[in-house]
C-alpha cells in the first residue's frame, strides 16, 4: 500500500494538470473571441457606401458649387470688355503717332503767295522760286521782286513791301530810319494801297508827304500829288500822317513834324 506522501504527490500532479488544461481552454476561448471580433470589423460595414474607398472611381460623386458658375461668366465678360477698350485705345494712339510722324517729317515749307487771277488756273502751285516767277511772268509779264521775301516784320502788297513801326520818332527821324532799312517813308498813289494801310494800321503814322521845303504838298520821291485823302486839313503842320482809325477816304492830317509818332516805311 502506497504511502501518504506518494498519494499527495499524485494529487498535486493531477491538480496541476487540470489547472494547465483550464488555462489552455481559457486561452483558446480568448483566441476564438478575438477572431470573432475581427470578423465583426469588416462585417460592421453593412452599407458599402459608408466607406469612400469602397466605391469604384466611376461611381463616386463630387460636389460642385453651382452658384460659382454665373460669377465666372460675369468675370469673363468684364475681362473681354476691358480687353476691347484697351485695343481701341492702342489703335487710337497708333493713329496719333502716325499723324505726328507725318507732320514732323514734312517739308515744312509754306505755300507760295496766291496770285489774283482773272482766268481759271490751278489754285495751288509748287512752292519754289522758279515756279513762282513763272506764274507771275505768265500773268503779269514781269518777275522782278514778286517772289522775294520782304524781311521780318514787313508786309507785301502790290509788289511793294511796307513796314508799320511800333516805335515813335519825328518825321525826319522816321525817314532816316526807313532809309536804314533799305526804303523810305510810304508813298500812297492809289486807293488800293490807301485802303490796305488803313486796314493794317491802328494808330497815326507818318507818311512820305510834306511841304517842308515848298508851300506845296509833295511826296518824298517828287511825285505830283494827284490823289488826295485829306480829312480835316485845317490843323497846322507841314508833315502828313495817316490816321488809321479814320475812314480811309479821309484819313490824312497835317501834323507838326517835330511830334513823335509811328511811321510807315516802303521799299520795293
Amino acid at each position: 500500500m502506497a504511502s501518504n506522501k506518494e498519494v499527495e504527490v499524485e494529487l498535486q500532479e493531477i491538480a496541476t494538470a487540470e489547472e494547465e488544461k483550464e488555462n489552455k481552454d481559457e486561452e483558446k476561448q480568448e483566441t476564438t473571441e478575438e477572431n470573432v471580433d475581427e470578423g465583426n470589423v469588416y462585417s460592421s460595414l453593412t452599407n458599402p457606401s459608408e466607406h469612400v474607398y469602397g466605391l469604384p472611381s466611376s461611381i463616386r460623386s463630387y460636389t460642385v458649387n453651382k452658384d460659382a458658375s454665373p460669377d465666372i461668366h460675369r468675370k469673363a465678360r468684364v475681362y473681354r470688355i476691358i480687353s476691347l477698350v484697351l485695343v481701341v485705345i492702342c489703335v487710337f494712339l497708333l493713329i496719333v503717332v502716325l499723324v505726328l510722324l507725318i507732320k514732323l517729317t514734312g517739308t515744312g515749307t509754306e505755300p507760295c503767295q496766291m496770285v489774283e487771277e482773272t482766268n481759271s488756273s490751278p489754285p495751288e502751285q509748287e512752292c519754289s522760286m522758279k515756279k513762282c516767277q513763272e506764274v507771275y511772268h505768265q500773268h503779269f509779264g514781269e518777275t522782278q521782286h514778286l517772289c522775294s521775301n520782304c524781311g521780318k516784320g514787313w508786309l507785301r502788297f502790290d509788289n511793294t513791301c511796307y513796314f508799320l513801326s511800333p516805335t515813335r520818332l519825328t518825321w525826319q527821324q522816321s525817314r532816316e530810319e526807313c532809309q536804314k532799312k533799305g526804303g523810305d517813308l510810304a508813298v500812297i498813289t492809289n486807293e488800293r494801297v490807301q485802303m490796305y494801310l488803313s486796314r493794317k494800321g491802328k494808330l497815326n503814322y507818318w507818311i512820305g508827304l510834306s511841304q517842308v521845303e515848298t508851300n506845296e504838298w509833295t511826296w518824298i520821291n517828287n511825285t505830283v500829288l494827284t490823289v488826295r485823302y485829306w480829312g480835316d486839313d485845317s490843323s497846322p503842320g507841314d508833315c502828313a500822317i495817316l490816321a488809321a482809325n479814320e475812314p480811309h477816304e479821309r484819313s490824312w492830317r497835317p501834323f507838326n513834324c517835330k511830334l513823335h509818332l509811328q511811321y510807315i516805311c516802303q521799299k520795293i
